[in-house]
């Protein structure tokens, strides 16, 4: 306890020296944790979140970040006025999902700005719905009491953001038009069985399994989180078959996001950024299922050409995504469609292979589709009305677009870039 109280005291002669080195209003970010743990799992996610977002309403001139026993802190630096900063960040505190969770502190001058000087009353508690400031010295809730209201309000944060991003990039995969054969909101492309209505009742009753699989992974080992969350993918499966009468929509993505999500749930609480190494641990042995399986078409391809297909694609670590995110740097038309080109031109598409019949083709269309350098519509459109007409189209891949897109807007909303 004596460290930590060191370390506010440290923070508070860095706030104090900067003031008297500047006439700009500073903004301390600091999560609000209780007890003697300062640096759980959420206390860098939570004021990362908040970073961003007070860089969406202010432009800051100077930005600062240390680790602390105290939990670590943002000291940012505007020439916006200090009562206008404090405001919007008093609005951020009570109206944000997990604004409780957060002190963001505005100090001018010589000293911190209060809410009493807005006419805005204490913080209320996490527990019950009176002030903070009174259950504090009442000490009217324990440790385990107010460590749960923690903790579920960051499990219902994360729920309502991963249905969010992943119900958005299932939805901008499927808008992208032109595509190479594949469904869009305006042509069934190559697929007489499947439509954009027939994705969009797919994508709903995957979802919440999805998201179920980001907490299986956040509550277990790895491998162990695997395993549980592949048992509930098969379910899945059955649902998606169901909504669909037996036709495939999301098969490979329910595989493919999936093991994403478990990894993702672990890599959080286990504060890891090491994203598609934890993939690839999770893939190690995949591939070795390729040599029991029966009479499926991956057999057919592993067997025939050496063809991994999904399991190869987790057995790499997912490397393809991972380089495709790099060159996702908008979630423009133009930069979707240069990211699936990235993904045709490098990955082993079983779905391609399948519609080809013949290696000849398919490494043609994989070829003619990864020889576009740059975006042109017509020359894209074309392409893709020779896909159509001869039944052509990049399942896999597309499965790997929509998993890269997730993971972009995941890293922009908690501010973490995943290795």
């Amino acid at each position: 306890m004596d460290r930590i109280l060191r370390a506010r005291e440290e923070r508070s002669a860095l706030i104090k020296s900067k003031l008297s080195e500047s006439s700009e209003t500073i903004i301390i970010i600091k999560a609000n944790i209780i007890g003697v743990d300062k640096n759980p799992y959420y206390a860098l996610l939570i004021i990362n979140i908040f970073y961003r977002l007070i860089k969406e309403l202010f432009e800051i001139s100077n930005t600062e970040f240390f680790e602390s026993l105290d939990g670590p802190f943002y000291l940012l630096r505007t020439k916006v006025k200090a009562e206008d900063v404090k405001l919007k960040c008093i609005d951020l505190e009570e109206k944000h999902l997990i604004g409780r969770l957060v002190d963001i502190d505005v100090y001018f001058g010589n000293g911190s700005l209060s809410r009493k000087q807005f006419n805005r009353g204490f913080r209320k508690c996490l527990v019950c719905s009176e002030d903070a400031v009174i259950c504090m010295r009442m000490m009217s809730h324990t440790l385990e009491e107010i460590r749960e209201k923690e903790n579920q309000r960051i499990k219902k944060y994360f729920k309502k953001i991963l249905e969010k991003y992943i119900d958005e990039a299932i939805t901008l995969e499927a808008n992208l038009d032109p595509k190479f054969g594949l469904v869009t909101k305006k042509t069934n492309g190559s697929h007489k069985d499947m439509d954009y209505s027939l994705l969009m009742k797919s994508k709903y009753v995957i979802l919440d399994d999805l998201v179920e699989m980001f907490f299986i992974g956040f509550e277990n080992d790895l491998l162990d989180g695997f395993f549980k969350a592949r048992k509930l993918g098969i379910s899945t499966e059955i649902k998606m078959y169901e909504v669909t009468t037996g036709v495939n929509t999301y098969k490979g993505l329910i595989f493919i996001l999936g093991i994403t999500l478990v990894a993702l749930g672990f890599a959080i609480k286990n504060k890891r950024k090491d994203l598609f190494s934890l993939i690839k641990i999770i893939g190690k042995d995949l591939t070795t299922e390729l040599d029991t399986e029966v009479n499926t078409f991956g057999k057919f391809a592993y067997i025939n050409y050496g063809f991994l297909g999904a399991r190869g694609e987790v057995h790499s670590g997912l490397e393809n995504v991972k380089a495709a995110k790099d060159i996702l740097t908008e979630l423009s038309n133009e930069a979707l469609t240069l990211t699936l080109i990235h993904l045709i031109k490098n990955v082993e598409d079983t779905v391609l292979l399948k519609r080809s019949k013949t290696i000849d083709k398919y490494k043609y269309y994989k070829n003619l589709v990864g020889g576009i350098e740059e975006y042109n519509y017509d020359i894209i459109n074309l392409v893709t009305d020779e896909c159509i007409k001869n039944n052509i189209s990049f399942g896999g891949s597309a499965d790997l677009l929509i998993t890269t897109i997730f993971i972009k807007l995941i890293e922009e909303e908690l501010g973490v870039i995943y290795e």
